[in-house]
């Protein structure tokens, strides 16, 4: 049976913040973004997005495509309006309890509205769809809040409720398939007091399903997979990583039988499985187009028989990193 969406009356309801002002992430006190240094492998994400930087969303200030944040990056997809990659910095030893949940996301104004979506894309309200997708996170708001002090972790939760780093997710999948990843990733992180960075993003392909035709800015294709690859520092000189994809189709084909997904191809058996694996950082390329040679040699899977090279995750005793 697949899992009824959950809707909340405040998922319905929220309201958009309004956008920060730019000055925000200019203070001399706070290094902001992702930095490629923070591993003993440097890993530029200008290296990374280099096959593909035609495809991303140019600056209002035209310097460039990266919006930095406080302790991690994001760079648009500037066709499909969702992020092209989100890159985190986390720092297992300085890891701190921001406090209550923000009270709404918010778009950025450095970066064109027509690049990002706004509440409208996700609120039942604001729409004719008799369902809604989730503002679900690709950099996770704890991820982002640690530092020296409260008020650096309050601000990166509060950097992390943006639309830019929001992707639409069934509720159930954001709670617990993709869910279960981060937490796995956090705990990991805060146990051992490790530093680690994570890189993820969505997968596009051209035959993703059109949602809210209607909405402001719609329609907008939604993507069906997501991917995140962590890099471990697991001693002082050496870095581990593992590539995992995690997928949707199992909730996205019930509305394809309920003709909500009208252009949606049926999909065979086997790709209307729960995909949750782990994988190989070289198949992580070949679904994006991003370049990650600079950490291909690190990847846990390279060890591995060929054959056995993506694993299907059936609970976190499967991962291997």
């Amino acid at each position: 049976m697949v899992p009824e969406i959950s809707i909340s009356t405040d998922d319905v309801l929220e309201s958009d913040g309004k956008p920060y002002k730019p000055t925000r992430w200019t203070k001399q006190s706070v290094v902001y973004g992702y930095d490629p240094n923070f591993l003993t492998e440097e890993l530029p994400l200008v290296d990374v997005v280099e096959p593909i930087k035609d495809q991303a969303a140019p600056l209002l200030s035209g310097k460039g495509h990266e919006l930095v944040y406080n302790k991690f990056s994001v760079i648009m997809h500037k066709d499909r309006k969702f992020a092209m990659i989100t890159a985190v910095n986390i720092n297992g030893s300085q890891l701190r309890y921001p406090g209550n949940r923000p009270s709404s996301f918010r778009r950025d104004a450095r970066i064109a509205a027509e690049y990002q979506p706004d509440g409208e894309l996700y609120e039942k309200a604001k729409g004719k769809n008799k369902f809604q997708f989730s503002r679900g996170h690709l950099v996770r708001r704890f991820d982002a809040a640690w530092g020296a002090r409260d008020e650096e972790a309050r601000e990166g939760d509060e950097d992390s409720f943006h639309y830019t780093n929001a992707a639409p997710q069934f509720q159930t999948y954001n709670n617990v398939d993709w869910g279960n990843l981060e937490d796995y990733v956090l705990n990991q992180t805060q146990l051992t007091e490790r530093k680690v960075t994570v890189l993820q993003g969505p997968i596009y392909r051209p035959d993703d399903p059109p949602y809210g035709k209607e909405r402001k800015g719609g329609p907008w294709k939604i993507p069906l997979s997501f991917w995140k690859i962590a890099v471990v520092q697991k001693t002082a000189n050496t870095v581990s990583a593992a590539a995992f994809i995690v997928g949707q189709t199992q909730y996205v084909a019930a509305l394809y039988e309920a003709k909500v997904f009208k252009a949606l191809a049926p999909y065979r058996f086997e790709e209307l499985r729960t995909r949750k694996i782990q994988t190989t950082i070289a198949t992580i390329e070949q679904e994006t187009g991003l370049n990650f040679g600079r950490i291909r040699q690190f990847d846990s899977h390279n060890s591995l028989e060929s054959t056995r090279r993506t694993r299907w995750i059936t609970s976190v005793d499967d991962i291997l990193i």
